[in-house]
């Protein structure tokens, strides 16, 4: 007998001023629509925010190594945004921004998630098929 697993698609999408750095489709089995309005996967989003801002500053500091010896005015530019996104089809169920002008041009557009990747998307998978996800924040439903 064949067990029926309910399978949703979703997209986990990384952007540096609305220019995709990576992105990548992935299904979650048995997926629980109470997970996309949980703390849960907020919480998820922001350490997985967390993985790519180490990631960067590590890479700064490696850049700033470099360029000791130079005037340091040169690797501060424009200003911009990373977006992570969690689509189902085209709606948006998570965003998160967080300020590229942190970090040097050089750092700011060679990001690499690709070992991450594999993490990343479990994770993710891991919150939105959970079956008793938190959805209450300060007493109140979210």
């Amino acid at each position: 007998m064949k067990k029926f697993e309910d399978k949703e698609k979703f997209e986990f999408l990384l952007s540096i001023n609305d220019n995709i750095i990576c992105q990548r489709f992935f299904t979650v089995k048995n997926h629980n629509p109470d997970t996309i309005y949980s703390v849960d996967l907020y919480e998820s989003v922001k350490y997985i925010k967390d993985i790519i801002n180490k990631k960067l500053i590590l890479k700064t500091i490696d850049i700033i190594d470099e360029f000791f010896k130079e005037d340091m005015s040169k690797l501060q530019e424009e200003s911009g945004y990373f977006t992570i996104n969690i689509k189902k089809g085209n709606r948006t169920i998570m965003e998160r921004i967080f300020s590229a002008e942190l970090y040097p041009p050089k750092v700011r557009f060679s990001v690499d998630i690709r070992p991450q990747i594999s993490y990343i998307l479990r994770e993710l998978t891991d919150v939105l098929s959970d079956k008793n996800p938190d959805c209450y924040y300060l007493d109140k439903q979210l």
